[in-house]
């Protein structure tokens, strides 16, 4: 009960519909209370006429009758009286025009009831009328915001009234304006995304598939003798795992984006995951001649599935390898403080530009200065969901010409 009485409809119904029945009862009382002064003055009327009457033609007993009209009558003296007037047929059968008083006291109270009553039910109606008329009215104004949300039009606002069940309904269809609206337009940026993202892979798809189809050509147009088909295979060979590793990324990131992976964390030496990540992507460091340089002696333990944070650090280091110059290092630091823990991989490389820096971990994203390079752009990418999934965020810091720091911190409160 105290629920619905928050509601100001209801208080306010509620006041004008005790206001209209205290109004009709006092009107009523003030009705009633008036015909028994009529009936009052009417019984002193016809009590009067009869006493004039005897008293003409009886003086001696006026003293006599005029105690008698103001005392209580007994069931007896009340009943010979009936016994009398019935002798002359006045009785309760006979109409109320035959007696002037009653008549006039019935058609005042017929009338009072009547009136009363029709004030009531007029009253009755205006409010039965406005009570349902809000109610309609914003029922209409929801159906109306509904139908232009479904037009489209997601930034309609109702007007809000401060408290009560139907400002709440009010504020909840608000938000749920602005709930469709997000979703529509994460829908639409889904599909743009969706859409650059096949246009991405079908992009870096072509051209290995390209190569490896003049290459098949070649070979079954010409009898070759192994020795000159080996550099055709090995190249296919090559293509073939460098789709392999984008469609698998891609699958890994689509696993990530939705939320489907989940990472089996431990309480584990973040340090040896380091030194892992560095032996596996050792070979293609000596490839390119760039030392990769740790020298961490304190271990340090973070709560991480290994095998997940192996592989964005390799992507971050191999991408670090991919642009330093022969006879540079990568330097590979892990510090702690009380409120950070913090990976940095910093190389002497060729730098990113300015404009590029805030895009690099995008997915399919290259830097304008290395868009000849053999890079698919999706490592850096796939990095950052891993790390992210971890709880940790990811930063860079670059210049042209002076190299590229990566920052990967995870907090501990």
């Amino acid at each position: 009960m105290k629920g619905y009485m928050e509601n100001p409809e209801l208080k306010k119904s509620s006041l004008v519909f005790l206001l209209i029945m205290v109004s009709f009862l006092l009107s009523n009382y003030l009705m009633i209370k008036a015909n028994n002064e009529h009936l009052k003055e009417d019984y002193i009327n016809v009590f009067g006429s009869i006493t004039a009457k005897v008293v003409e033609n009886h003086p001696e007993l006026e003293k006599e009758i005029v105690p008698l009209l103001a005392r209580e009558v007994t069931v007896e003296e009340a009943q010979k009286g009936r016994e009398i007037l019935r002798q002359y047929g006045l009785t309760e059968q006979l109409d109320n025009q035959l007696f002037p008083y009653i008549k006039d006291t019935f058609m005042e109270n017929e009338t009072g009831i009547l009136l009363s009553g029709l004030l009531l039910t007029i009253l009755l109606f205006i409010f039965n009328y406005v009570q349902y008329g809000y109610f309609y009215r914003n029922i209409r104004a929801f159906s109306s915001a509904a139908k232009k949300i479904v037009e489209g039009n997601y930034n309609l606002k109702l007007g809000e009234e401060k408290e009560g069940d139907l400002s709440k309904l009010t504020r909840s269809f608000n938000s749920m304006g602005g709930v469709i609206r997000a979703n529509i337009l994460q829908l639409k940026k889904e599909k743009v995304f969706l859409v650059d993202l096949l246009s991405d892979i079908s992009h870096q798809l072509k051209t290995p598939l390209s190569s490896m189809i003049v290459y098949n050509d070649i070979m079954l147009s010409k009898d070759l003798p192994r020795e000159q088909q080996l550099p055709f295979l090995e190249s296919n060979q090559k293509q073939l795992e460098r789709m392999e590793w984008l469609i698998k990324s891609l699958l890994k990131l689509a696993r990530l984006d939705a939320q489907a992976i989940k990472f089996g964390k431990k309480n584990q030496s973040i340090t040896k995951t380091i030194e892992e990540s560095i032996k596996a992507i050792q070979n293609k460091a000596q490839e390119n001649k760039v030392i990769l340089e740790f020298n961490q002696r304190k271990e340090i333990f973070l709560e991480h599935d290994r095998p997940w944070l192996k592989e964005a650090l390799i992507n971050i280091i191999g991408n670090s390898i991919e642009h330093s110059p022969w006879g540079e290092k990568v330097n590979i630091k892990l510090i702690e403080n009380p409120i950070y823990k913090r990976i940095t991989i910093e190389d002497r490389g060729e730098g990113i530009g300015e404009e590029d820096l805030p895009n690099i971990f995008k997915r399919f994203y290259r830097a304008k200065t290395f868009q000849k390079r053999d890079s698919v752009g999706i490592g850096l990418a796939l990095a950052k969901a891993i790390i992210e999934g971890h709880g940790g965020f990811i930063e860079a810091q670059s210049q042209l010409g002076e190299g590229t720091k990566f920052m990967i911190t995870f907090l501990k409160y």
